[in-house]
């Protein structure tokens, strides 16, 4: 499957990296990464370029 390497997170109920429809916003992100290698990829990339954005580690 091809990754989406610049997220849209305008669609709550979308995954920003591969367009598959979520369960639910929130869980159900959670849901489709724990059980998808490539956008796990994808948001620990995006998280990683927000790190330096945020004052201290994001928790989230």
């Amino acid at each position: 499957m091809a990754v989406n390497t610049t997220a849209d997170w305008n669609d709550p109920i979308s995954c920003p990296f591969c367009g598959d429809e979520l369960e639910s916003p929130g869980a159900g992100f959670v849901d489709h990464i724990d059980g998808n290698a490539d956008c796990e990829d994808g948001f620990e990339q995006w998280r990683s370029n927000i790190a330096s954005d945020l004052a201290g580690e994001w928790s989230g």
